[in-house]
């Protein structure tokens, strides 16, 4: 039968292990034709050890780590396959590739550390990480081909709109840095499909964003809408918009009423004012998810997905700023309504991964319905992470990656 696989190579995923209930289904699957296969490298499973740390910046390298993910899609085989086929046939030196980089959140201000103290943000070097994933797409490219670059959203910090940090009270530089992103990204032409990070909307306005530089030459951002989908070689790919409800949208539109409701009710402090708050504090479990740098695809957004997979030829990856899954990262970084999309990715029955950022440690897990769905580690915090992936006609995905945790 047609059994879509996730085959890792990559340094990126290789601190973030499956959760305990992730790998218990890794185990059960394996036995059934699906599930991981661990080829080589040093991704430690749930039952393994923690992964080293290096001491110093100077000592970082690139790793590398191969496994094998099996999914069953209950999606016709037949169907499926000829689809992929027939669309392959004249292309069997190689699948679909595109490269994948995430949270770059540029911002030429010193150093520091988050809100929470947990992470170092490397704000002005993450430039230099832009410049880096960018020379590995064109080398890439030069190689054996590059179709397109999927962008997973933050591109630029929201410091840089001068409403807080380092730089409140100043000048905007949205603009600037933006531009400053795009240029270190244009080392390599292919098309560039970016999602709609929470940053984005700390800097831009929705009509900005589809008007401006991210939706123009060989950027996409939207096609009328802040989200869509394209079919490459038999594969469907869905650019989602986890933002359509957002506390960040402006204060007039639909998409901040449905937003503000949502808070309003499941969260218990003052999230919708200027006054400082711990956006956690009374929350917990599966209500973590309901702060303002999260958001919501919406009915309207999941209805329109749910009719992309059903008129999808072969295949399907999903990408998304945020993840959908709290397995691959916590409750804290999913989407508002992340139960609800991905009973539609499920339902669909076609669908092989979910990439995504936000969660700036990265991470994996594999749901009980065989969707794989990574998120993939921040140019902000790492430096250095980006992947090329292969989307091949027997429904395998190859991600060979590069990237160090400071």
């Amino acid at each position: 039968g047609f059994q879509p696989r996730l085959l890792l190579q990559a340094g990126l995923y290789r601190h973030s292990r499956p959760s305990p209930a992730s790998f218990e289904r890794l185990k059960q699957a394996a036995t059934q034709g699906a599930g991981i296969t661990r080829l080589r490298g040093n991704l430690q499973a749930a039952q393994g050890a923690t992964s080293k740390r290096h001491a110093s910046r100077s000592t970082r390298r690139r790793r590398r780590n191969t496994m094998v993910l099996t999914t069953l899609v209950r999606r016709s085989a037949a169907c499926v396959s000829l689809a992929v086929a027939q669309a392959l046939h004249t292309r069997c030196d190689r699948g679909v590739r595109f490269g994948v980089v995430a949270d770059v959140q540029y911002c030429d201000i010193d150093d520091a550390r988050n809100f929470a103290g947990t992470e170092v943000r490397f704000y002005r070097g993450s430039l230099d990480g832009a410049r880096r994933a960018a020379r590995g797409f064109e080398e890439a490219r030069l190689g054996r081909g590059l179709d397109f670059v999927a962008q997973l959203g933050d591109l630029i910090d929201g410091q840089n709109a001068g409403g807080y940090g380092a730089l409140k009270g100043k000048k905007p530089r949205s603009k600037k840095a933006l531009d400053e992103v795009l240029e270190a990204l244009g080392a390599c032409p292919v098309t560039h499909y970016h999602c709609v990070g929470n940053h984005e909307l700390y800097n831009f306005e929705p009509d900005q964003l589809v008007e401006g530089p991210l939706n123009a030459n060989n950027h996409v951002i939207a096609s009328g809408k802040l989200y869509h989908a394209f079919v490459h070689d038999g594969w469907t790919f869905i650019v989602l918009n986890p933002y359509e409800a957002s506390s960040s949208l402006p204060k007039h539109t639909h998409g901040y009423k449905a937003a503000a409701k949502v808070l309003t009710e499941k969260n218990p402090n003052p999230v919708l004012s200027d006054e400082p708050c711990n956006f956690f504090e009374g929350l917990a479990g599966e209500g973590m998810r309901f702060v303002p740098f999260n958001g919501a695809v919406g009915e309207t957004q999941r209805k329109w997905l749910a009719e992309v997979l059903s008129k999808a030829p072969g295949p399907c990856v999903v990408f998304s700023h945020l993840p959908l899954f709290h397995e691959s990262c916590s409750w804290r970084n999913v989407a508002w309504d992340s139960p609800e999309v991905l009973e539609v990715l499920r339902e669909a029955g076609n669908v092989v991964a979910v990439v995504a950022g936000h969660s700036h440690s990265g991470g994996y897990a594999l749901d009980d319905h065989g969707i794989h769905h990574v998120v993939v580690e921040a140019t902000l915090t790492h430096e250095t992470a980006f992947g090329i992936c292969e989307c091949l006609g027997d429904g395998s995905i190859t991600i060979a990656g590069e990237g160090s945790v400071p």
